[in-house]
């Protein structure tokens, strides 16, 4: 995986913030504590929102709001006495705080690097190379029963006198996780399901139920195919945020091969520089 797509994961997350006021106010104008002169604003609170744990995030931010408001409180309180111990001329603190600046820009000029990528006119580009490309293949719809020994299946086979009776059996017997739907799979094509899954089913007729145990890695299939039809392209709303994050992806890959390109770059070996921490 790209470093990009590993150090930026944060774009894809948004947090809203509602309040109840007569006007609607950006939250940055928002006060939502004070501290004599220094301001606490709601924007203050999504930023530190954002950057908790996300067992915490899932929680509502009217929960989790009291204790962020409190702990940027603390935390002014606490930097006003670094300052006055002048720690923003300490050497390493000023080096820390290069780094996080460094890092901060990196993000937001990725960030904008991708809103300008990702633009209606550059989605609908995608979509419709899509549909250029687009071939039709054939997709198949099957129920499967899926047991452990073949002798079970073989019993099972046996009971099934019609279709209407396949649900009930795979809702009973069946220990694969489709079981609760009746065993339905839903609509897939060639090369979705295991070799020996796909070489019973696309020989059966629509309607039909194999008439031995299909053996796979997960068991013995009983299968019965539902129905056939040909593919058709997929609504550009359907597929949407799958656009939108392949052409993030195909950006960053080709981003990184640019910035690096004629870039004199020396990685060291790891077993070299723990060595020359370690001693």
């Amino acid at each position: 995986m790209s470093c990009f797509k590993i150090f930026f994961i944060f774009i894809n997350l948004i947090l809203i913030f509602n309040f109840t006021y007569a006007t609607a106010k950006e939250p940055n104008k928002v006060i939502v504590a004070k501290i004599n002169d220094h301001i606490i604003t709601a924007q203050d609170v999504l930023n530190a929102a954002n950057n908790l744990p996300k067992n915490i995030k899932e929680k509502s931010l009217s929960e989790i709001y009291p204790n962020i408001v409190n702990e940027l409180i603390n935390q002014h309180l606490v930097t006003e006495l670094a300052y006055k111990e002048k720690l923003d001329q300490n050497k390493k603190i000023i080096e820390l705080l290069k780094k996080n600046k460094n890092q901060i820009m990196a993000k937001y000029w990725l960030k904008n690097f991708l809103d300008k990528k990702t633009t209606e006119k550059n989605i609908q580009n995608f979509y419709n190379k899509y549909l250029e490309n687009f071939k039709s293949s054939k997709e198949y719809n099957a129920s499967h029963i899926l047991v452990k020994k073949e002798d079970e299946a073989l019993q099972i086979i046996k009971k099934i006198k019609d279709k209407s009776q396949f649900s009930k059996f795979a809702k009973t017997y069946s220990i694969g996780p489709t079981k609760q739907n009746g065993g339905n799979l839903g609509w897939f094509r060639s090369g979705q399901m295991v070799k020996e899954f796909e070489k019973a089913t696309f020989k059966l007729k629509k309607g039909m139920v194999t008439k031995k145990p299909v053996k796979t890695r997960f068991g013995y299939h009983i299968i019965m195919l539902n129905d056939t039809r040909d593919s058709k392209p997929k609504r550009l709303n359907e597929i949407k945020k799958k656009i939108i994050e392949k052409i993030k992806q195909n950006s960053l890959s080709n981003l990184e091969k640019e910035i690096r390109n004629n870039q004199k770059i020396i990685i060291f070996d790891f077993e070299k520089v723990a060595e020359e921490i370690n001693n």
